[in-house]
């Protein structure tokens, strides 16, 4: 699992990710705290985000079912 994110090839492979990289960049760059961000960061946001809409969207479809 450590070769699969630890790699520069891998981070860079837009296929992994299923969110539109630059708008998830505008939204990281809009805050005043940040004043650069690299492919990596950017690669791990991306897929940070997909985990919690998968969990957030887990949760309520296990709610509605019972």
């Amino acid at each position: 699992m450590a070769d699969r994110f630890g790699s520069k090839e891998k981070c860079n492979d837009q296929r992994l990710v299923l969110l539109p990289l630059s708008r998830i960049q505008v939204i990281m760059k809009s805050s005043p705290e940040v004043s650069s961000i690299n492919q990596e960061e950017l690669v791990l946001m991306a897929k940070s985000y997909i985990f919690y809409y998968k969990r957030f969207f887990d949760s309520i479809f296990l709610k509605n079912c019972t």
